[in-house]
This record gives structure tokens, sequence and C-alpha cells, in this order.
């Protein structure tokens, strides 16, 4: 027999710590597999990253300008139009961090991205013009089809 004596609260302190180390390690490990999960479903839906972006019509072209996108990956970026419908599609990547980091907070999505835009004025879009800045802003340019564009002047008649 053992000259130790039986100490159950030094045997259940034990055994917490144990436990413990077993749930931060399996907790760290489904949060990352999770986490992989959710980008993949994202990337397939193609809701990987939303896009933000201003469109406005100066001087007989439309202009559309996104947010900077970050991540991007410049090689993934692709601008359709068919019909009234703009696309851009586009591939974002993390920046690569240590393994050890364990996130507070995660907002920035990363993975593919699809964008569409319903633009109803008649465009020339055979003479887009795309433009990619150094901090990811995406600028595409799109003349008017002026000969298929009508505005109407309202007057106003004051009071009837």
């Amino acid at each position: 027999m053992s000259d130790q004596k039986f100490d159950p609260r030094k045997e259940l302190a034990s055994l917490r710590d144990t436990v413990g180390k077993v749930i931060e390690k399996g907790s760290q490990t489904a949060g990352k597999i999770i986490e992989q999960g959710i980008q993949t479903v994202q990337a397939a839906a193609g809701g990987g990253s939303a896009i933000r972006l201003d469109a406005y019509e100066l001087e007989n072209e439309v202009i559309i300008r996104t947010a900077p996108i970050d991540g991007l990956l410049p090689e993934s970026i692709e601008v359709s139009m068919e019909g009234t419908t703009l696309l851009i599609t586009g591939e974002t990547r993390e920046e690569s961090l240590s393994p050890r980091v364990n996130y507070l907070v995660r907002e920035r999505k990363f993975g593919v991205f699809q964008r569409s835009l319903t633009i109803t004025i008649p465009l020339k879009a055979q003479q887009a013009k795309a433009k990619l800045a150094k901090n990811g802003t995406l600028t595409i340019t799109i003349p008017i089809d002026v000969d298929n564009y009508t505005s109407i002047n309202v007057d106003d008649d004051g009071d009837e």
C-alpha cells in the first residue's frame, strides 16, 4: 500500500483542471471547424462578403464605385453585364495569422462573393471600363446610350 493518504479535494481539483483543459482544446478546435463550415456555406451561397457600393449618373455615364474590398484577390475579380443586371464576382482572403489567435470579435467576412445591381438606364455595356485601385476600391464606368434614353421634364404648374 502507498504511504500517501487519499485526499478527495486534491483529486477533484486535478480532475477539474484536466477536464477544463480538454474542454478548452475541444472548443478551440470545434470553433475553427464551425468557422470553416460557415465560410464554405457562405461561399456556396455567394454571400461570403457583402460588397457596399455607390452608383450614380454623371455626364452621360453611370459610375459604380465600391467601398474598399478587404483582402481582395485582384485576379479573381470579374465584372459582367447581362441585360440590365451588373454582376461583380470575386474572392477575398484573410491575411494569415498565428493559428493560436483567439478572436474576440470577428466581423470581416472572407471567401467568394457576388454582388448584383439592376440598372434600368439604357447603357452601352460593350464600352464599359473597370479599374481596381490599390486600396481595393473597384470603379466601373459605363456610358449611357443617349440615343435610347429619354428624360421627361416635369413642369410645376403652381396651384391648380
